[in-house]
């Protein structure tokens, strides 16, 4: 059978890439023809296109008006996101070699009228994973995210809203949108909440696409990561690119009680008190940083996920100054395990025996769930 996958996948951010991947190979290993759609809206072309002006904005309408006046204004304005995409040239490296190494792609759309006007060949599209139905950003908003284009059967795969609830402008055009899926399934429990006021009853639950893989599987992959010359199990691994003073005095008292270095993994900004900034890891680098520490401490719910996988002590906070902490609360209720969300101090590590049965469980029911409704 042939499948499309449409979800935010060459967007530079550790978890995206990594879902987009996990549910490619574990739709392969089922023996289909798998592809992602390789949507690339303008509002994903930003990270390292030093040119890149946001929509609406004054500078955006001046450059607009005089096309060469980029070239001067941009660069002056956005001096600060230059040095940063310089600082971090070898992730871009990192993430475009995983990227054509891993995942199988379609040739590039960037409007949803492309893909209206010319929709890959597939027996089955899947919307999902990760937060493409957010309508706090321009992910949710799009229609091609909805799989709004061709005539396959439209499913969708642990989407997520992210959110705890949206809009009253954006519930119409959601509900319109997913009216022409065949079985939806997403991430969160407040995601199926999300779809129930819309009239949504059939709706499932089920895990991010990372767990469909096994911690071997994962743990293959992340032996062609770079070699950062860490010791094994020998360091704090920290993921904060808002720069959380919380994120930053927990860290410092398990360092401090573990006897042991900070090591930060960076988007772009560095972090004062780590003994050790990263600035060039991609995808495999950050499984690999995970699977060797002894701690992790971040605002991700993917760190937090691959921390599950690797069974490593975790601690997770919700990003700073933004609503989208369900994600993280619905994966922590899940494994009952709620206490590692934003705690002040360090806490006893937990025994993974109780969890992994759990994540069992789970796992092997959302795998019959995106079989089903594939199949049927």
């Amino acid at each position: 059978m042939i499948i499309n996958t449409i979800t935010c996948h060459n967007v530079y951010n550790y978890g995206a890439s990594l879902q987009a991947y996990a549910l490619q190979h574990y739709l392969e290993s089922l023996g289909h023809d798998v592809k992602i759609i390789d949507f690339q809206p303008w509002f994903h072309q930003d990270r390292y296109n030093p040119f890149y002006m946001t929509k609406g904005r004054k500078l955006y309408d001046i450059c607009k008006a005089c096309p060469p006046l980029k070239y001067v204004l941009v660069p002056l304005k956005e001096h600060r996101r230059l040095r940063d995409m310089i600082t971090t040239w070898g992730r871009k490296k990192a993430f475009d070699k995983f990227t054509s190494e891993y995942l199988h792609l379609t040739r590039r759309y960037e409007t949803s009228d492309e893909l209206r006007c010319d929709p890959p060949k597939a027996d089955v599209y899947v919307a999902g994973s990760d937060q493409i139905w957010n309508t706090d950003s321009n992910n949710g908003k799009e229609p091609g995210y909805y799989l709004d284009f061709g005539t396959a059967k439209k499913i969708s795969y642990a989407a997520s809203f992210a959110i705890g609830q949206i809009n009253d402008e954006w519930k119409q055009f959601v509900k319109q949108q997913l009216s022409h899926f065949a079985h939806i399934s997403v991430r969160e429990k407040t995601g199926l909440k999300i779809l129930e006021d819309l009239g949504f009853k059939d709706a499932r639950q089920v895990m991010d696409p990372v767990f469909l893989l096994d911690r071997a599987e994962w743990s293959s992959i992340a032996k062609e990561s770079k070699d950062y010359g860490l010791k094994d199990n020998g360091y704090i691994l920290v993921y904060d690119f808002l720069y959380d003073e919380r994120i930053e005095s927990l860290t410092k008292k398990i360092a401090k009680q573990k006897g042991l270095p900070i090591v930060s993994v960076n988007d772009f900004q560095s972090l004062p008190y780590a003994d050790k900034n990263i600035n060039d890891a991609g995808p495999l680098e950050f499984l690999s940083l995970i699977e060797h520490a002894d701690t992790v401490v971040c605002s991700s719910f993917h760190a937090t996920a691959f921390s599950l996988i690797f069974q490593k002590p975790f601690y997770v906070f919700p990003l700073k100054n933004q609503n989208n902490s369900s994600r993280m609360k619905d994966l922590l209720n899940t494994i009952k395990h709620h206490e590692r969300f934003k705690s002040i101090a360090p806490l006893q590590n937990f025994d993974y025996k109780d969890v992994s049965a759990i994540m069992k469980e789970q796992v092997s029911e959302s795998k019959n769930v995106l079989q089903n409704y594939i199949e049927f």
